[in-house]
């Protein structure tokens, strides 16, 4: 190899890397398809299943349940609404007369509780704002 090109390898190494590496190791990865706006509503949707669904399951068995697998079964279009990557936490009291649902995606936080059927906690938070994203009245 001449002495020319040995002395200017190492810069021909970082330009290669520069050009070519660095923007497939900077290229921002896009979580899902769907816009903020679809987001927000699936979100709601679940939630909204995710309460009816509490509802039903406690005049079938007297009392609430802290299971989501109970909930899937029954509420039709919550497994669709779960698949975009939301997070539920879902509590119900030791006596199985309440019981707390949160549900979280990446634009909107919902949290929701009841006590008997009585409506006790509806909050929520809009973690990132969007065209279209807003909480439900």
């Amino acid at each position: 190899m001449p002495p020319n090109i040995r002395r200017f390898l190492p810069l021909i190494l970082v330009a290669f890397f520069l050009l070519f590496l660095l923007p497939t190791l900077l290229k921002k990865k896009s979580t899902s398809g769907l816009s903020a706006s679809a987001r927000a509503t699936q979100t709601i949707n679940a939630m909204n299943l995710i309460d009816k669904g509490e509802q039903a399951y406690k005049a079938a068995h007297g009392g609430y349940t802290a299971h989501l697998a109970d909930l899937v079964t029954t509420s039709h279009g919550l497994a669709h609404d779960l698949v975009i990557g939301l997070a539920v936490q879902l509590d119900a009291g030791s006596d199985a007369q309440s019981f707390v649902a949160q549900v979280e995606s990446n634009v909107l936080s919902l949290v929701r509780a009841r006590s008997g059927k009585r409506l006790i906690a509806d909050t929520c938070l809009i973690v990132k704002s969007g065209s279209g994203v807003k909480c439900p009245a």
